[in-house]
C-alpha cells in the first residue's frame, strides 16, 4: 500500500478507537468515581482483548485486505489502549506520594491487559477451530 492509503486507514481506525476510549473513560469515571484511574485501565484491558481477537481473526484465518488489518490492528485497537495515559497516570499518582496507588494501578494494567490479550488469542482459536 501506498503512504496515503495506509494513512487513512491507520488514521479511520484511530479515530474510532480514541472515541470509544474517551467515552469509555468518561462512563467509568461516573460510575466508579474520580478515585483511580478505571477508565484507562478498562479501555486497556478493553482494547487488548480486542487486539487478541483480531491477531487470530484478522492475521491467522482472514484473507483481509491490508487496509482493514491496519485500521483494525494498528489504528483501533492502538488508540482504544494507552500507554501514555497509564504513564502519565501513574506519574501523577507518585508525584502526589500516592506510591501504592500508582503501583497497583501499573500492575493492573500490565497484568490485566496481557491476561485480556492471551484471553483474546485463546478464545479466538477455541471458537473458530470448531
Amino acid at each position: 500500500m501506498t503512504l496515503l492509503p495506509t494513512v487513512l486507514a491507520i488514521g479511520a481506525g484511530a479515530t474510532i478507537g480514541a472515541s470509544v476510549r474517551y467515552y469509555l473513560t468518561q462512563f467509568m469515571q461516573a460510575t466508579m468515581g474520580p478515585g483511580f484511574p478505571y477508565g484507562t485501565l478498562s479501555a486497556n484491558i478493553i482494547g487488548s482483548f480486542l487486539a487478541g481477537v483480531l491477531v487470530v481473526v484478522v492475521i491467522e484465518k482472514s484473507a483481509m485486505h491490508e487496509a482493514y488489518r491496519l485500521m483494525l490492528l494498528i489504528g483501533l485497537t492502538g488508540s482504544l489502549t494507552t500507554m501514555s495515559t497509564l504513564s502519565w497516570e501513574s506519574v501523577e499518582m507518585i508525584s502526589l506520594g500516592h506510591y501504592a496507588q500508582a503501583a497497583l494501578n501499573i500492575l493492573l494494567n500490565v497484568v490485566l491487559s496481557l491476561t485480556a490479550a492471551g484471553a483474546g488469542v485463546a478464545l479466538s482459536r477455541y471458537f473458530l477451530a470448531n
